[in-house]
C-alpha cells in the first residue's frame, strides 16, 4: 500500500509540474537566449535543493552550460545537517554567494527553493536581481502566503513581477503519504529533478532551433561518449567554466 500510494503521489505531482507549460517554455527561452548571446546560466539551491543543482552539473544527457553556485555550508553531503539549516536561514551568507560570484547583467539564475522563504535563497535572488540577472524560481505556491526570515522580502513569490515562477506543486511540509502514522514520502527532489531536466531539454531544443550545436554531455560509458565529451571540453568557454588548464 505504501509503495502504491507513494507512486500515485509521484505521478500526480509530475503531471502537475508538466502542466506549467507556459512558465517552462518562458524559462527555457531565457536560458537559450542567454547561451546564444554568450551569457552564463547559473543554478542555486540550499541543502536538499542543492541536490538539484548537482543533478544537472557535468552529467551525461545534460547540457554543459549549467554553472552551480555553491554556497558555504549549504550542501547536506559536506556539512552537518543542523548546520545546513542554520546557514540556509542566514541572509548575509546568501548575499555573499552573489557578491563572491561572477554573475553579471543578463546572465540567468535558476533558483530552487521549495518553501521559498528562507533568508539565504531570498537574499541570493535579491542580489542577483540587483546585478541585472534574469531570474527563474522553482518553488511551491503552497508557501505563497507565508513569511520567512529575510529582513524585507516575505518570500520568493513576492518577486514574481521580476522573475519567471515555476510552481513545483509540492505540498507544505513536503510529505505526500502516511506510513506508521508518520507523514512521509517527500516529493520535492522527484519533481525538482523533472523540472530541471525538462528545462535543460527545452533549452537545448531552442538552442538547436537557432542553428547552434547544443553543448550536451554524453555518458563516457557509452560508445563514443568519451570522445564526444573530450571534444566538448576542448572548447575554450567550457574549459574555463570547468577550471581546466
Amino acid at each position: 500500500m505504501v509503495t502504491a500510494d507513494y507512486l500515485k503521489q509521484a505521478h500526480r505531482i509530475l503531471d502537475a509540474a508538466a502542466s506549467e507549460t507556459e512558465a517552462l517554455e518562458t524559462a527555457a527561452g531565457l536560458i537559450a537566449d542567454a547561451y546564444a548571446d554568450g551569457h552564463t546560466v547559473y543554478v542555486f539551491g540550499c541543502t536538499h535543493s542543492a541536490i538539484l543543482a548537482e543533478d544537472v552539473f557535468y552529467r551525461a544527457a545534460t547540457p554543459a552550460f549549467w554553472r552551480p553556485l555553491w554556497g558555504p555550508g549549504m550542501s547536506i553531503a559536506t556539512t552537518p545537517g543542523f548546520l545546513t539549516s542554520a546557514v540556509e536561514h542566514n541572509e548575509a551568507v546568501g548575499k555573499a554567494v552573489i557578491e563572491c560570484s561572477q554573475l553579471k547583467k543578463d546572465d540567468v539564475l535558476v533558483l530552487i527553493s521549495t518553501s521559498g522563504k528562507n533568508g539565504a535563497p531570498v537574499a541570493v535572488a535579491e542580489a542577483a536581481l540587483k546585478r541585472g540577472a534574469r531570474l527563474i524560481v522553482i518553488s511551491s505556491a503552497a508557501y505563497r502566503d507565508q513569511k520567512g526570515d529575510h529582513s524585507s522580502i516575505p518570500n520568493l513569490w513576492s518577486l514574481s513581477d521580476r522573475a519567471v515562477m515555476i510552481d513545483n506543486h509540492v505540498p507544505c511540509g513536503d510529505a505526500s503519504i502516511t506510513a506508521g502514522n508518520c507523514p512521509m514520502g517527500p516529493l520535492s527532489t522527484i519533481v525538482g529533478s523533472f523540472i530541471m531536466h525538462t528545462l535543460s531539454a527545452l533549452a537545448v531544443e531552442k538552442i538547436a532551433a537557432k542553428g547552434l550545436v547544443p553543448p550536451v554531455f554524453l555518458s563516457s560509458n557509452a560508445p563514443g561518449g568519451r570522445e564526444h565529451n573530450e571534444k566538448l571540453l576542448a572548447r575554450p568557454e567550457i574549459r574555463n567554466a570547468f577550471l581546466l588548464p
